[in-house]
């Protein structure tokens, strides 16, 4: 059987006044950078509102007000010469207060940003490895809060 491999993700999706908080960001490896939501891997023992709110602080300087509420999820499931990999992406709906101000101790995060929702969502259309859809669904009202979606990435 190929080994496989689990990653637990907690994402934040902050709305002020038609706006949509961002990060630009770099991945390993990539001299580019792209946009996307504030958020990355739940570590080990952590609990997943505890994983929120510290990548939360560490790319946007922000804290949460209170308990968020889950807007969506997506399952991304990919096959790999290593095996298979499975990535579950928890996007909580949060309200947030502070001053923006980056600490990333990984050093991936550029910068952090209140975006108009339209063009955060063009932002974001530019990273090959984000599925926008959700997303709008979520910021249209389209979806159900809590909506599980399920992207196969060959």
């Amino acid at each position: 059987m190929p080994p496989h491999s689990f990653k637990l993700i907690a994402s934040a999706v902050a709305r002020r006044r038609g706006e949509l908080l961002l990060v630009q960001q770099r991945y390993p490896g990539d001299p580019r950078s792209y946009w996307g939501l504030p958020g990355g891997q739940v570590e080990p023992g952590e609990e997943l509102l505890v994983g929120l709110g510290r990548e939360l602080l560490e790319e946007t300087g922000l804290t949460l007000v209170r308990p968020p509420t889950i807007a969506f999820v997506i399952q991304v499931l990919r096959q790999t010469e290593e095996g298979h990999q499975q990535w579950l992406a928890c996007h909580f709906a949060c309200e947030v207060e502070g001053l923006l101000g980056p600490q990333d101790p990984d050093g991936l995060v550029l910068s952090a940003h209140w975006v108009e929702e339209q063009t955060a969502l063009s932002h974001l259309g530019t990273d090959p490895q984000y599925h926008c859809e959700p997303l709008r669904s979520f910021l249209c009202g389209e979806a159900a809060l809590g909506t599980v979606y399920t992207t196969r990435v060959t």
